[in-house]
């Protein structure tokens, strides 16, 4: 039985036949595109989280444009149905993959968000919006781009303890509150308990869910049982003056732009509303 000469199996050349070229290094160049990345500014300049955090002391994050694969994300009907596609996508785009995205201040996220709502699907943003002055509603195109930061400082009467921490005395109760900044785990737990409730009753409480996402310590007791008690008991001049103190505090956004009312003519600030237009555009 006789054997086949492997260089004659294989299509080998034989001894003495030509050497082909080499392939051209370029044939391969497609696979060398780099996705184009950019860099986004931090509402909260890093200042408000914690030393162990990639984020303290850092001013921006490098992003990635969205492709093919964040657009999956965002047409999971897995992860739309379980509230899980946005934080996905933006886990996807953020380029140090040291940062998690539920340890994000809500104001960083959003911030992180339209960034990479930019990137994927231009800047324009066509949404229904009612008119502040005659209550008509119409359709209107929001410039991402026009968006900036919102204005925060630390009020009177507020101490920054540092890591997102701050301090406040209320003046009806006298008490002393340690309040933190909300983070995106806060946020989907909130809407995870809004959901839950939704199920079994009608009967919602989304101030005092608030509060006691907010509300770290009372008069320094930190027993979960014990602060919830003070908060439904809370005066209302108490938590006007919490929330009032917080929202000067919250590094955030701006989402009031400019509009005009093609009804009545109103010129003026109108807070952009966020639908799922925004990340899907086509619906």
């Amino acid at each position: 039985m006789s054997k086949r000469n492997n260089n004659d199996r294989l299509g080998a050349p034989g001894p003495g036949a030509p050497v082909p070229p080499p392939a051209l290094e370029t044939e391969n160049s497609i696979f060398s595109f780099v996705t184009p990345t950019e860099f986004v500014e931090l509402p909260s300049k890093g200042k408000y989280y914690a030393e162990d955090h990639p984020l303290n002391g850092t001013t921006t994050v490098e992003i990635k444009h969205m492709t093919a694969k964040e657009e999956d994300i965002l047409t999971s009907a897995a992860l739309v149905k379980n509230g899980l596609a946005i934080d996905r996508l933006l886990q996807s785009t953020i380029m140090d993959k040291t940062i998690d995205v539920n340890s994000l201040l809500l104001g960083d996220k959003n911030a992180l968000l339209i960034a990479s709502r930019i990137t994927g699907y231009g800047p324009h943003y066509d949404v229904s919006t009612r008119c502040p002055s005659c209550y008509e509603k119409e359709d209107h195109s929001f410039n991402l781009e026009d968006i900036q930061e919102a204005p925060s400082e630390i009020p009177e009467g507020v101490e920054n303890l540092g890591g997102g921490l701050f301090s406040l005395m209320l003046p009806t109760t006298g008490v002393t509150l340690v309040v933190k900044l909300l983070t995106s785990g806060d946020e989907s737990r909130l809407a995870k308990a809004l959901t839950a409730k939704k199920k079994v009753t009608e009967a919602t409480s989304p101030v005092t869910d608030l509060l006691k996402a907010v509300i770290v310590s009372v008069n320094d007791v930190t027993k979960p049982s014990m602060v919830y008690e003070f908060i439904e008991l809370m005066p209302l001049d108490d938590v006007r003056t919490l929330r009032t103190a917080y929202e000067k505090i919250k590094p955030d956004v701006d989402l009031k732009l400019d509009f005009t009312c093609s009804s009545c003519a109103y010129e003026g600030g109108v807070t952009m509303p966020l639908t799922a237009k925004f990340f899907w555009p086509h619906l």
